[in-house]
């Protein structure tokens, strides 16, 4: 035991020493964290909390056009343009304005547009009141090419493009709709009424039919989704793992000048200066996670950012982060034992953590991996950390629910330090 905390005091004076490499673990963290934060936080916004500037070329001028401009004017997504200093927009300027990268999404009422919907909605109801024995209305064969058309700019993501596309299309649907109820509405007219609507609202008929997304609970401790979430611990997590540079960088550094080599001739010491070696960097580790998540509840708010929320069972997170600083910190001595030198060492530790990170859901959610990747993600120490974490602040979930991650991180850890204590002290007999 003197032998273990002798190797922890040991360690501490070095890394006291060492300024700006204690900076640098502390620092490039809370920097990437925040950057990350702000960069994704539009991202993870609800697209129904946004709002964006649409180009509209209305060139029918009928009902239906002005019933999907005071729907989408409604919905408080969209700010509508139909024209420019004064000017009605057409279909080529509209063209020309998403060409240029002025705007980034706009839609063009055709000609007719009106009417086509208009003989659509005659056709469903006469279709229907052949079966009631009701009139008919006219109609005639249907158009193909009266549809409404959707622009975006050449350089706007899948994503937005996606979003924009079903906000409309739901507007655009809902407008054809009530066009359909209006004619449904005449067929059911008796000789002489001069009504022209239903006797109901259709739409407080149909408000308990339809779809509306809700929280799994409802309960105050709820917490919305957010950039900061999901990025402070994703980041926090990268972050600890290149303690492995630090950790791997000393160690060949004394083995190199020959310290390790005292170490090693004294009787039984060996394991245990290991030991101390392990407990102060997971230390490290550990306080650089608290810090970060320190960061995320106060720092980022001040960049006006949600703060980050710990979930219901805070204190979950203690021994989580101990195995996650105890992975990474094996990590690190694992890559001092199969290199000799630091040139070798620090490449394959830089790039290594950038692949699991990558494999392991840092950069891109594992779901939209492919097949194959989402199951070599399971050897990642990375999955399974960042996994555990997010069970507790996005899943309120507790002890038994990170389990399994802790004890996969713990076999991770040790089979590491294992390997590396051996080819250490295969080392140990080439002296």
């Amino acid at each position: 035991m003197k032998k273990i905390l002798a190797t922890i005091a040991k360690e501490y004076i070095l890394f006291r020493r060492d300024v700006g490499g204690m900076v640098l673990l502390f620092l490039m963290p809370a920097i990437l964290i925040v950057v990350m934060a702000l960069v994704q936080d539009a991202p993870f916004k609800d697209y129904q909390e946004m709002k964006f500037d649409l180009l509209l070329a209305d060139n029918d001028h009928g009902s239906l056009a002005r019933e999907i401009k005071l729907g989408l004017k409604e919905s408080k997504n969209f700010n509508i343009i139909d024209s420019l200093n004064g000017i009605p927009l057409t279909s080529e300027r509209l063209e020309q304005l998403l060409s240029n990268g002025e705007y980034r999404v706009g839609i063009v009422i055709p000609k007719g547009a009106t009417a086509e919907v208009v003989n659509a909605a005659n056709i469903i109801a006469n279709s229907i009141s052949e079966k009631i024995g009701m009139g008919s209305l006219p109609h005639r064969e249907v158009r193909e090419n009266t549809y409404i058309r959707m622009h975006f700019d050449p350089a706007t993501k899948p994503t937005f493009r996606t979003s924009v596309s079903n906000a409309l299309d739901k507007y655009i649907t809902a407008t054809c709709s009530d066009m359909l109820v209006n004619r449904l509405s005449k067929l059911g007219k008796t000789e002489g009424d001069t009504t022209t609507a239903p006797k109901e609202d259709f739409k407080s008929v149909f408000k308990g039919i339809g779809i509306k997304e809700e929280a799994l609970t409802q309960k105050e401790y709820l917490k919305a989704i957010n950039s900061v979430q999901h990025n402070v611990p994703a980041w926090a997590i990268f972050g600890m793992f290149f303690i492995v540079i630090p950790i791997a960088s000393h160690v060949i550094r004394e083995r190199e000048e020959g310290s390790a080599v005292r170490v090693q001739i004294i009787p039984n010491a060996y394991r245990q200066v290991a030991m101390g070696k392990i407990l102060f960097n997971t230390i490290i580790c550990s306080i650089q996670f608290a810090c970060m998540l320190a960061i995320g509840i106060w720092v980022l708010p001040m960049l006006d950012l949600p703060s980050l929320y710990l979930g219901l069972h805070p204190l979950v997170l203690i021994p989580v982060t101990i195995a996650i600083a105890y992975t990474a910190t094996s990590f690190g001595y694992f890559a001092a034992a199969i290199f000799k030198t630091t040139n070798q060492a620090l490449p394959f530790a830089s790039i290594a953590i950038v692949i699991l990170s990558a494999m392991g859901g840092i950069w891109v959610p594992v779901d939209l991996l492919p097949g194959a990747m989402q199951k070599l993600a399971m050897i990642s120490p990375l999955h399974w950390a960042l996994d555990a974490v997010h069970h507790i602040i996005l899943r309120n979930g507790g002890l038994d629910d990170v389990a399994v991650h802790l004890v996969a991180m713990v076999i991770f850890g040790t089979a590491l330090w294992l390997v590396s204590t051996y080819l250490n002290s295969r080392r140990e007999h080439s002296f």
